[in-house]
């Protein structure tokens, strides 16, 4: 109804004008902080799965490694044959793989299925049922921002709770793996002398060090997260370790 607006209503006009372009530059906002968020996860999740891959390449190879030298044994001294602890293992191991892919497809579907939920209908009234052309211009404005602002705000609190909620998920989850063999094995880090999975491992350091840093984040005080800039030079360097310890081997 904005469209054919008398010209005697300058305001109007200017204030239509002005509006239409505050709403396009609040859904070029809201698209941009949505993929914002879907980058900051997927750099953070593939960091994570580096990590797990070296992690879990570490821990089998000193399985590997102790059945050259003995048999592993737990503490009713039954010998467990090495199919079996790599059966366990590779069961431990199953869950954060399964977690990062589920992490990364939940964490996707909630900022897509995020839609623009502007309510145009109360911009219309500002026209129809206002009585001069102050108020209408005025009224047009204050929804403008309004708008802007709440929509903006809604995202914003729904990329903090589902950051916080999937950082802690995925952070439990590689600290599990160690639990889950103790749990199968009685003392399975200590007769190993591995440091994979535990808190002495300088690959789960980097991971927890990148949660705390999503936790920590305030997407409302800054509008412009620096994470991605700041693990992506250590992803491409864990990248590249990866593919020429890969080669030689």
């Amino acid at each position: 109804m904005f469209h054919n607006i008398d010209e005697k209503y300058h305001l109007v006009t200017e204030a239509y004008s002005v509006t239409k372009n505050l709403f396009i530059q609040g859904r070029d906002s809201y698209e941009r902080l949505k993929n914002r968020s879907l980058h900051v996860m997927d750099t953070f999740l593939d960091q994570v799965t580096i990590v797990n891959e070296e992690m879990a390449k570490e821990l089998r190879s000193a399985i590997i490694k102790f059945y050259k030298i003995k048999y592993f044994h737990d503490f009713t001294h039954y010998v467990i044959s090495m199919e079996e602890i790599v059966n366990i293992t590779e069961h431990c191991l199953k869950e954060p793989v399964e977690k990062l892919e589920l992490i990364r497809k939940q964490f996707h579907n909630v900022i897509y299925n995020f839609h623009d939920s502007r309510n145009f209908e109360i911009v219309n009234k500002c026209y129809s049922e206002l009585p001069d052309e102050v108020a209408t211009a005025h009224c047009l404005l204050h929804q403008a921002v309004l708008f802007n602002e709440t929509m903006e705000a809604s995202l914003i609190a729904i990329v903090e709770i589902k950051t916080r909620q999937h950082a802690k998920d995925m952070n439990a989850t590689l600290f599990g793996v160690r639990e889950c063999l103790n749990d199968f094995v009685p003392n399975f880090y200590e007769q190993l002398l591995v440091d994979a999975y535990t808190n002495s491992c300088g690959f789960l350091k980097v991971a927890n060090a990148s949660v705390s840093d999503l936790i920590e984040d305030r997407w409302k005080k800054y509008h412009q997260t620096k994470l991605p800039k700041k693990w992506s030079p250590l992803v491409d360097f864990f990248e590249e370790n990866s593919m020429v310890k890969s080669n030689h081997e």
